[in-house]
């Protein structure tokens, strides 16, 4: 499996059985990446985090969709109130199971915890404003307890986003560095607990 990072909480995961793009963006001040996929996800209908128009793709995934589970959250810590609704995904691909946070804004969401519990790729946002910060981002980690934690949603080259860097997440330590993209089962082999992709360019 390879894990693309195009920036803020876009990625493309390609395995042997289909490809995936989530949450392409737009107007971020972020290169916006062309490219085409098997499958869609958008975790909600913000710019940010719903540019469809760059991604070439066969089906946008929905409930409907059984080999995909979406997971309803909220955009933040007042049952949506502020910034509505936000969906999780859980799939697996290739025999990993990843879950994506989207842009998830609950400080201490314990279902989601035991739904998630064990998962192999955990995509979480760290960068605080419009969703968890660092510091609750690093509490679901070790909650969950991936196998391998990715940091997304954080300010990083030409972002416009007013959102923390991935500098407080990066305290944990045990982490590795990407460019651009990671081979799953190659991380995975270096027993790391944290990767940080840098951005496609």
């Amino acid at each position: 499996m390879l894990i693309e990072y195009f920036g803020h909480s876009y990625f493309k995961i390609t395995g042997e059985e289909y490809s995936i793009c989530l949450d392409p963006f737009s107007n971020v001040g972020l290169k916006e990446v062309e490219t085409t996929a098997n499958y869609l996800f958008t975790s909600h209908s913000h710019f940010d985090h719903d540019n469809k128009s760059i991604v070439k793709f066969e089906k946008l995934i929905d409930k409907s969709d059984s080999r995909f589970t979406i997971i309803k959250t909220f955009h933040d810590n007042e049952k949506g109130s502020l910034r509505g609704e936000n969906n999780v995904l859980l799939f697996t691909l290739d025999g990993y199971k990843v879950a994506f946070l989207g842009d998830f804004g609950e400080e201490n969401n314990q279902s989601l915890i035991e739904k998630l519990k064990g998962v192999d790729v955990l995509l979480i946002c760290v960068g605080g404003t419009y969703t968890i910060d660092s510091k609750t981002a690093t509490y679901y980690a070790k909650e969950i307890d991936a196998k391998l934690t990715i940091p997304m949603h954080y300010k990083d080259g030409a972002s416009t986003i007013d959102i923390d860097t991935v500098q407080e997440f990066l305290k944990n330590k045990d982490y590795e560095m990407y460019e651009g993209s990671l081979n799953l089962k190659q991380a995975l082999s270096k027993n790391k607990k944290f990767a940080l992709i840098k951005m496609q360019k």
